[in-house]
């Protein structure tokens, strides 16, 4: 969890009323030098916290140092289950794919039939198996979901962007190898 730091230890109040109490009896002017003392001693100790999370000296040094340390005591909570495999590239691939395959005067050859041929070409059938079978009980219903949810964001846009430089370049055999890549390197994205 923390990361100690040799010899940084914060006394208790509890184990230092004895000794004010002690001092408090002697005379005030004892008290007061010990409280100085332990308060310098605090100081110095916050003073070497900031330096370990390299907080720089400021008006906000402290308030900074508590965030830090929140952060690290209350982390926020992670989420629970397997990472995803789809990411915002390969969204973005697979809605220019959808696009390049569906006919749009043809409603037989729509977003549902492009889904369905995906799903069975690689490397998107790989991509949609897991280890117990198959992503979801339809592989054609899954590509459709992730289409329709993604085909707005701005990353879909950039996706097609990048398609229609290579159709322009005249090189989509490499847009297709990309592809490829990016979906089968689902580790690397």
């Amino acid at each position: 969890m923390t990361k100690k730091i040799a010899g940084l230890q914060f006394q208790s109040n509890e184990k230092r009323k004895p000794g004010l109490l002690a001092q408090a009896l002697l005379s005030d002017g004892a008290m007061q030098e010990l409280v100085a003392k332990h308060v310098a001693e605090d100081h110095s100790k916050l003073i070497m916290l900031c330096r370990h999370y390299g907080i720089q000296d400021g008006p906000a040094m402290f308030y900074q140092l508590s965030l830090a340390l929140a952060r690290e005591i209350y982390p926020e909570p992670k989420k629970r289950g397997r990472k995803s495999k789809w990411t915002e590239l390969n969204k973005g691939v697979l809605v220019v794919e959808v696009e390049r395959l569906i006919h749009a005067d043809d409603p037989a050859h729509g977003v549902e039939w492009a889904c369905g041929v995906l799903a069975k070409r690689e490397p998107w059938a790989s991509f949609l198996e897991s280890k117990e079978g198959s992503f979801s009980p339809d592989p054609k219903e899954a590509l459709r979901k992730v289409y329709f949810d993604f085909r707005s964001d701005k990353w879909a846009n950039i996706s097609r962007d990048a398609y229609k430089y290579h159709e322009h370049e005249g090189i989509v055999e490499q847009w297709d190898e990309d592809v490829f890549n990016v979906v089968k390197n689902i580790e690397s994205n």
